[in-house]
């Protein structure tokens, strides 16, 4: 041991060792180190190159009290240099006290103070039995600070901590890691070289520090509540006091409102009063404008009515003299029609004697040719065979002939027959499409139908009113009142069966029809309908909250049938009145069939009849002198049908009807078809063999013509008596043939003549009877005109009565009761007022800003609200200040209003006489000064609460950087490690456990061949543990920095081998990192080479 050393002399390194060229210092290394009485020196000095010294000796030449008096110098306590208790036990024995003198560069850009300093630091610590000293010292030796502060600044400054083994690495550190196999030391080691045990230290003090910062703050928070508690009720107190000074004032207030609330609501009834005679008013320039119209009206209809008439007389007087003209030009065209049949029958006999009269030119022709057969009989018998020949041949032409005709007779009657039957096939498939048709039609009708029965809705407009209704529902809110409607769906009907079809005739086009309240509503109703596609709905706007119309029994028809009204049922009365106004529902009779309509319309004609409708589908009415009666479109039962279900049974019995009509037509079509194909095959025959029988005729009457050519020539005169005789009569005859057909064809040209008349005056009077109807139709659709005109100008003199009767009935009279009642009004207001001014002025109310006017409420509701208030007073009072009002009279608007109202106020004068027991305004400025201070406090609490939250915030960011910064240190330790052992041809591993604070080296040896790794480096041989030491350092080296490390030792246990790995390992490290190393060794440092950054200090052997 050093300690055990005898007295020692200054040793410095042999000028051998010495490079000629050192490198410049750089700031924080170590220039020079001078120890007085320090361990086993006496008096030591020594000085340190740039970058790498080599510290040479003995065991027990003081190599290490080299390390222990840096490690004091720069501010270390004995107890952490592992070699003394105390500094005092670090003197030399037999001195009294001890000076270490380090002497720091300073230079560069990262110099400490160079201003003050210079460009070197001087720490001088003085170490007495007693007591020990700091003195820092600039480079001229002038003391410039002496506090432990100044030195931890300087060594901050550098970051120089040689508590940290990778800074200043004692022979008992490297020992200790030596000889340790435990995990636990190992992250010790790691955990402090890496300054990491450092910084989770610090971060575990801040956290526990803002913890009782934390509960020191709560503590003040609490501290103030019990003062929040005062001051709160301290506060309910003044509240409290300043709401009977408030509700003192609203009686005083309301006490005055109250006075001129009854003056201020015989206002209100005057203003709707007037506003009612205004309205009444209005209505009188409104009625009378109806009642010019309706004249206005009534007299455009009598000039319609006249114009009218005046253009059905003179059409009439056309017509009859059109009908004048048809009955003159119908004889011509009999005796034209007579004239044609009779040159026809002339036509006809003259054509039958000009056939008898060819007959007989063909009979002389006959005879002649007889004649001349005869006498080639008698004169050429030699010729007989020639002539058999001749005969033969013609025989077998004639039959040939006969032949041919039969069969082309056969072909047109076939052609016929097929002509006949395709036209049989197209009656046949038409009538199957009518069948179909008629099938279809009738299924759609069930489907309408079954849909109308599921649906009563969908029966008055199908899926476009459903939409409708949907879109309605959907923003019912928009309308002032619900739409109603379709008319149809809100009415029953009685004995439906039997009426259903006829009153649906009679209503019209009003049962798909809507109702609304007003013309927004009828804007937005039209809207929607364009939105669901439903075009052209009929809107009716019609006031809902009219009651139902009670028609007097004068108004209705007089008659024993049933009306249209008497039939209809509706819960909605609204549907019923419109009905009325403009279907005239109530007008309407319903008879069951025409002959009983005609003696009620024709013959009858009872008073406020409008139309007659039968069951069986006629619409009669007596109109202007005129009987009409009209067909109704449309077969079924009905909309307003209660049930479908007979009728569907009754089509669905027509569809299977038709049907089998259908699949019958099918079938004859097939036989019919089967039929043509028959007569096209026989036709196709007869063709062929038609074909074949021509051609063998054509060739026979060749041959008939070569011998009768050839018979021709050889034949000898006819004798000429005879032959000129009938020559003679042959050509008499032919020329009273030829008279006889110039005479028939000027018949026939006559009888052309005559019919062509015919035509043209037929075809006249038929264009003259066509204009005839023309004009008849045109007359009746004008009468039509008239008859409606006439209806339209009884409506209108209806209606100016309706109006005249309501202008002198209602509202002349309403007016006038209406000004009587505003006169009595006047009245009261001015006896009201001239009371109310006696409490107070009006001026007074109206500057009242609190009253919000008097308005707002009735004298009731103030009279209320006034004994409410004076009962709260008194509770407040009773509860607060403990007085006790009197009792509060109601006041009531009766004869004693005025006097009760005089008692009242000097109840509430007697009420302002009563004083608080303590000042409100003392209270308020205890309040005010309390909560000053509270809020004081709460501010600097809150200020407080703050910072802590924001240090917490940030310690917990720091907190996250720690661990990520741990993360990547123990990945870079185990890369660099490895690297380091690579050199001597080892691989190895660091596992470092944060959670269970473990570090674990795993070795693997080249020579081993299990390929085991070692864990546990008392494994290792001593030169493996030292030289696996040494790599860890180095690794933990790179990931810090200090402008000096120190080592001591590092190579204990090492073989040769592995020393001089060690050592070139080191040097080549140190010289790359660039920072100043001291390497202390007692064994041979030959190996290392010599260089302008290696430095050798040799020290002198111990005394024995």
């Amino acid at each position: 041991m050093e300690e055990g050393m005898g007295e020692s002399m200054t040793r410095v390194c042999p000028p051998n060792l010495r490079y000629e060229q050192q490198p410049q210092h750089t700031a924080g290394t170590i220039k020079k180190i001078r120890l007085e009485n320090f361990m086993c020196h006496e008096n030591f000095e020594m000085e340190f190159g740039n970058a790498v010294n080599f510290v040479l000796g003995q065991n027990g030449s003081g190599k290490s009290a080299i390390l222990t008096a840096l490690c004091v110098a720069f501010g270390s306590r004995a107890k952490k240099t592992d070699r003394a208790n105390h500094l005092k036990d670090l003197i030399k024995k037999g001195c009294s006290n001890a000076v270490i003198h380090v002497e720091i560069q300073n230079e560069g850009e990262d110099a400490f103070k160079p201003e003050i300093y210079g460009d070197v630091i001087i720490v001088e610590r003085r170490i007495s039995v007693s007591a020990n000293s700091i003195i820092l010292k600039d480079h001229q030796g002038k003391r410039v600070g002496y506090r432990i502060a100044d030195l931890r600044e300087m060594v901050e400054h550098f970051n120089i901590d040689v508590d940290n083994p990778c800074v200043i690495m004692s022979q008992d550190k490297s020992r200790e890691f030596l000889h340790s196999g435990n995990d636990k030391d190992k992250f010790k080691f790691f955990y402090k070289a890496t300054l990491l045990q450092q910084v989770n230290d610090l971060l575990e003090n801040i956290s526990k520090e803002i913890g009782v910062a934390h509960g020191i703050v709560k503590d003040l928070e609490g501290s103030i509540k019990p003062v929040e508690k005062e001051l709160k009720e301290l506060q309910d107190k003044i509240k409290a006091m300043e709401h009977i000074e408030q509700m003192s004032v609203d009686i005083q207030k309301l006490k005055k409102k109250l006075a001129w609330s009854w003056v201020y609501d015989v206002d209100k009834n005057l203003q709707a009063q007037s506003a009612k005679i205004d309205k009444l008013k209005s209505r009188i320039p409104a009625c009378q404008a109806k009642i010019d119209q309706q004249l206005n009206d009534i007299v455009r209809l009598k000039e319609g009515i006249s114009e009218k008439k005046d253009a059905i007389a003179i059409m009439m007087e056309e017509y009859t003299q059109l009908n004048q003209i048809i009955t003159d030009q119908n004889q011509p065209l009999s005796l034209a029609r007579k004239e044609a049949l009779e040159l026809e029958h002339d036509c006809n006999s003259k054509t039958s004697k000009v056939q008898k009269m060819l007959q007989r030119l063909k009979k002389l022709e006959q005879e002649v040719q007889d004649l001349h057969e005869q006498h080639v009989k008698n004169t050429q018998a030699e010729k007989s065979d020639l002539e058999e020949k001749l005969k033969g041949l013609q025989h077998e032409v004639h039959t040939a002939e006969l032949d041919w005709g039969r069969l082309k007779e056969e072909e047109t009657k076939l052609m016929n027959n097929i002509n006949l039957q395709n036209e049989e096939i197209k009656t046949i498939v038409y009538k199957i499409r009518g069948h179909e048709n008629n099938c279809n039609e009738i299924s759609k009708q069930i489907r309408e139908y079954e849909q109308k029965q599921g649906n009563k809705i969908r029966v008055f407009g199908g899926e476009r009113v459903m939409h409708l209704i949907y879109l309605v529902e959907k923003y019912h809110q928009r309308f002032k009142m619900p739409p109603i409607g379709p008319i149809g769906v809100h009415l029953n009907l009685l004995d439906a069966k039997k009426w259903a079809a006829t009153v649906e005739h009679a209503i019209g086009g009003l049962l798909n029809s809507f109702i609304v309240t007003d013309h927004k509503d009828f804007l937005l109703l039209k809207q929607l309908a364009k939105e669901a596609n439903y075009r052209n709905l009929q809107i009716i706007i019609y006031d809902f909250s009219i009651p139902r119309l009670k028609i007097p029994q004068h108004m209705l028809p007089e008659t024993n049938h049933p009306s249209t009204l008497s039939l209809l049922q509706s819960e909605n009365h609204t549907v019923i009145n419109v009905l009325v106004d403009l279907g005239n529902v109530e007008r309407q009779v319903l008879v069951k069939d025409y002959d009983t309509g005609k003696v009620v319309a024709f013959n009858q004609r009872p008073r406020n009849l409008k139309e007659i409708y039968t069951a069986d589908g006629k619409k009669m009415f007596y109109r202007g002198g005129v009987e009409t009666t009209l067909p109704l479109k449309g077969k079924g039962p009905g909309r307003l049908c209660s049930s479908f279900e007979d009728y569907i049974k009754d089509l669905r019995s027509k569809a299977s009807d038709e049907q089998n009509a259908a699949n019958e037509g099918k079938s004859r079509k097939r036989q019919a078809e089967i039929k043509l194909r028959e007569l096209e095959s026989n036709l196709t025959s007869v063709k062929r063999h038609c074909e074949n029988v021509g051609r063998s005729l054509s060739s026979k009457k060749l041959a008939l013509e070569e011998a009768m050519h050839q018979h021709a020539a050889e034949n000898s005169s006819i004798p000429s008596s005879s032959v000129e005789e009938l020559d003679v009569e042959i050509t008499e005859f032919k020329k009273k043939l030829e008279e006889e057909q110039i005479l028939l064809e000027a018949l026939r040209q006559r009888k052309d003549e005559a019919s062509g008349k015919a035509k043209d005056l037929k075809v006249k009077f038929d264009k003259l009877r066509g204009s005839a109807e023309d004009k008849f139709t045109v007359i009746e659709k004008a009468g039509n005109q008239c008859r409606k005109i006439e209806s339209e100008l009884e409506l209108a003199e209806q209606g100016k009565a309706h109006y005249e009767n309501l202008m002198e009935n209602k509202v002349l009279p309403a007016i006038k009761k209406a000004e009587e009642e505003y006169q009595e009004l006047t009245k009261m207001r001015e006896e009201y007022a001239k009371k109310a001014s006696i409490i107070c002025p009006e001026n007074e109310i109206n500057d009242c800003d609190s009253l919000e006017g008097c308005d707002m409420k009735t004298p009731d509701q103030i009279s209320a609200e006034l004994k409410e208030l004076s009962q709260k007073v008194e509770h407040e009072c009773r509860r607060h200040v403990v007085i006790i009002l009197p009792h509060v009279i109601i006041l009531q608007p009766s004869r004693s209003f005025w006097q009760d109202l005089f008692i009242f106020s000097f109840l509430i004068f007697s009420c302002s006489l009563c004083r608080h027991s303590e000042p409100i305004a003392d209270l308020r400025m205890l309040y005010e000064k309390k909560q000053r201070k509270i809020m004081k406090r709460q501010k600097v609490y809150k200020a407080l609460r703050q910072k802590l939250d924001a240090c917490q915030r940030a310690l917990e960011i720091r907190g996250k950087k720690f661990k990520s910064n741990a993360t990547r240190l123990k990945q870079q330790l185990s890369w660099k490690f490895n690297d380091h052992l690579r050199k001597k041809g080892i691989s190895g591993l660091i596992k470092v456990n944060y959670e269970e604070n473990t570090l674990s080296i795993e070795v693997q040896m080249p020579q081993d061949a299990s390929n085991r790794a070692v864990r546990d480096t008392r494994g290792l041989s001593g030169g493996e543990r030292s030289f696996s030491t040494l790599c860890f350092a180095l690794a933990l080296h790179e990931m810090s920095e200090s402008p000096f490390r120190a080592m001591d030792e590092f190579d204990v246990f090492m073989d040769a081998v592995s020393r001089k790995i060690s050592l070139e390992t080191l040097v080549d490290f140190c010289v790359a990192q660039g920072s100043q190393w001291l390497f202390i060794t007692p064994h041979d440092t030959s190996t290392v080479k010599p260089g302008p950054k290696v430095k050798k200090m040799q020290m002198l052997a111990p005394r024995s």
